[in-house]
């Protein structure tokens, strides 16, 4: 179970890490940030209740 959950943290890490590096590495427009902010909040609150949902499950 802790296994389990420490890797649930470093996927997430991973995921911000990665989304970082990404946007640094290649600037786009501010029309273009702007979407993409938006697509990415709804993107982590899906993620987020499916890691809820998962850690629910275990205990």
């Amino acid at each position: 179970m802790h296994k389990f959950s420490g890797f649930m943290k470093g996927m997430a890490t991973g995921l911000v890490v990665g989304a970082a590096v990404t946007m640094l590495t290649d600037p786009m427009s501010d029309r273009d940030r702007h979407k993409i902010a938006k697509k990415t909040q709804g993107i982590f609150k899906d993620i987020g209740s499916v890691i809820d949902t998962t850690l629910g499950m275990m205990h």
